[in-house]
């Protein structure tokens, strides 16, 4: 699938998302993840996706431990792309919370970084402030992640 073909639709982000949900899983095993079969437009549509729903279903918090965690600096780097600079913000906030800013991509190492500082009061509350703030949606991801599929129509899914 190119870029071009959800352009036809009335969310193209959520259709580009929705073909490499399709391409980063196979069929019957929805755990093991192969973001690499991803272009990289298509990588950076998938996991602002991801992004989005992660943290409004529960939080900052909760992207560290997900697998998706894995991810969180690129995500940074694709918040850049599109212009999203309060969500930049608020998940750079986050994620200084982890030795040199820099949570790891591997998920146990991850899970025991986050450990060492998840009962914090003061890490609990602002994690508290910093989900609140992202609720208010400053940056409106979608229709930004919408505007960068619109100036990459020829950019395919697969890799």
């Amino acid at each position: 699938m190119r870029f071009f073909d959800a352009l036809k639709k009335d969310d193209p982000a959520y259709e580009i998302f929705k073909a490499a949900l399709d391409t980063v899983f196979d069929e019957g095993d929805g755990v093991t993840e192969h973001i690499e079969r991803l272009t990289d437009q298509a990588r950076l549509v998938y996991l602002l996706w991801c992004l989005d729903g992660e943290v409004h279903n529960g939080g900052f918090d909760q992207l560290f431990t997900n697998s998706l965690g894995n991810h969180c600096l690129e995500i940074l780097r694709h918040l850049e792309v599109v212009g999203a600079t309060n969500s930049h913000r608020l998940l750079a906030r986050a994620v200084s919370w982890f030795p040199d800013s820099s949570p790891s991509r591997n998920r146990t190492e991850r899970w025991s970084q986050h450990e060492s500082f998840s009962d914090n009061p003061k890490y609990q509350a602002e994690m508290d402030r910093l989900d609140t703030e992202f609720y208010e949606y400053k940056d409106n991801l979608a229709s930004l992640v919408n505007a960068y599929v619109a100036r990459h129509p020829d950019a395919s899914v697969m890799a």
